[in-house]
């Protein structure tokens, strides 16, 4: 049932030309150059170290490597990181559920 509701909002996306990361809950990530990340639609911070932050997302996690991180700003849903940002990784839930 939860993917008859999933694909019939991602048609209506699409039909309608609406932005698919406010009306799908998926986050939307903007790097500017390596130095800053704004990440929106998170779900809370479950790591933060300078080389190292892993956010929880709507499905999945969020891995951002690098050197001095530090968080400029964060609030219930959206994360400003900045620092020598080297990776990102998208890791999808745990248990192999999508």
């Amino acid at each position: 049932m939860q993917q008859r509701r999933t694909g019939l909002r991602e048609r209506l996306v699409s039909l309608l030309e609406l932005p698919g990361d406010v009306v799908l809950d998926v986050p939307r990530a903007t790097l500017i150059g390596n130095a800053e990340l704004v990440l929106e639609n998170h779900r809370g911070l479950l790591e933060y170290r300078p080389e190292r932050v892993v956010l929880r997302l709507p499905e999945g996690r969020m891995a951002i490597d690098g050197e001095e991180l530090r968080i400029g700003y964060l609030s219930p849903d959206q994360l400003v990181l900045h620092g020598r940002i080297t990776g990102l990784r998208y890791a999808p839930p745990e248990g192999g559920g999508a």
